[in-house]
């Protein structure tokens, strides 16, 4: 899994060996941040952390840094110490043949393609469930999302489009009459993938749509030669959702940054 963070980002963006981490400065619209480097098996130092900052600071991006807590257990406590402001999220795995869901009444569930208006809709229903976070009933709903989508700059629509036609993201909606209601991707790197940015309105919440995304998504992996899939959830409330479809915890992920 620490070799697939690693990997998973060098399509769209420049790896910056800077010591005891990599900075991948990013070519697209999308931000990326630094992680231990994959060689680096020394306990990280603060002196290391300083490094860091320089070299964000020479690249022209914000300091933040990504890692498995396993594989680094001691940079949680000297990123706080840092001044930077640590998450921590629940690291999941699961056989793809293994995630499962009950059907959804009412909604359709497709694998979306580059052409499709769903790649702007679909990122707006990311953006606003997670303006409204956690897993809760919201107000927001259609007309947030198509707000949202209207002002995407076409920069960032043609990123995501572009990273379709390259197989480097697949993508899979939940439509009613209403236009997409939840969203979901994964991105393979050889037989691994993670699944990203599963979100669903706050208004059609607790319908089973993220299981039902979640559950295409690995019945299209499985068929596409990627057996195993992994996933950050961003809280316990979310891992749980995941556990019903069929992962499991195996370990934690942490994310800091300046606050």
């Amino acid at each position: 899994m620490d070799a697939y963070f690693d990997a998973a980002p060098r399509a769209d963006a420049e790896p910056v060996e800077t010591g005891a981490f990599t900075l991948f400065v990013g070519r697209t619209p999308s931000s990326y941040y630094a992680r231990p480097a994959s060689a680096h098996r020394k306990p990280i130092t603060s002196a290391d952390l300083g490094t860091l900052e320089k070299a964000c600071v020479e690249h022209g991006v914000d300091l933040a840094i990504e890692w498995v807590h396993e594989v680094h257990p001691e940079l949680v406590e000297l990123a706080g110490a840092y001044g930077l402001e640590v998450s921590t999220h629940a690291l999941m795995v699961a056989a793809a043949s293994n995630v499962v869901a009950r059907e959804v009444a009412d909604v359709r569930l497709r694998i979306i393609d580059a052409g499709d208006a769903a790649v702007s809709s679909g990122r707006a229903v990311a953006d606003v469930s997670f303006t409204f976070g956690g897993t809760g009933i919201g107000p927001a709903g259609a007309t947030e999302r198509d707000v949202v989508a209207t002002g995407l700059s076409a920069d960032l629509v043609e990123h995501l489009r572009d990273r379709v036609r390259r197989g480097l993201t697949v993508t899979a909606v939940a439509e009613s009459d209403a236009g997409v209601l939840a969203v979901g991707s994964y991105q393979p790197v050889g037989e691994l993938a993670e699944v990203v940015a599963v979100a669903t309105l706050p208004d059609a919440r607790r319908r089973g749509l993220a299981g039902a995304v979640t559950a295409l998504l690995a019945r299209h992996a499985r068929e596409h030669g990627v057996p195993d899939l992994l996933l950050s959830a961003q809280d316990d409330d979310v891992a749980r959702v995941y556990e019903r479809v069929g992962f499991r915890r195996v370990g934690s992920t942490h994310a800091a940054e300046r606050s």
